[in-house]
């Protein structure tokens, strides 16, 4: 599922315009983003948890130029559904 189709099902669900359908959606995901940001774990009770757990990225050949890029840490948002989805 996508932004729009959310919006869409919002909008059908509760009668509310494009705008302000897709206006409560951007807030929601920037509020998610700045929790993730700021503390690293964002919790949403009985739906799961957003947690940014950092990795090791693997290094890899340029195929064009045989070129050898050695592996750095990146960061990864998880999602751990709730017991409650399962």
């Amino acid at each position: 599922m996508n932004r729009s189709q959310l919006t869409q099902q919002l909008m059908d669900r509760t009668g509310l315009s494009r705008k302000e359908a897709r206006w409560l959606i951007d807030s929601f995901f920037n509020s998610l983003q700045d929790g993730l940001k700021s503390k690293g774990r964002v919790e949403l009770r009985g739906f799961g948890v957003f947690k940014v757990k950092e990795r090791e990225q693997e290094s890899f050949v340029n195929p064009k130029n045989k070129q050898i890029y050695p592996s750095k840490k990146v960061k990864t948002i998880l999602f751990q559904p709730s017991t409650e989805i399962k």
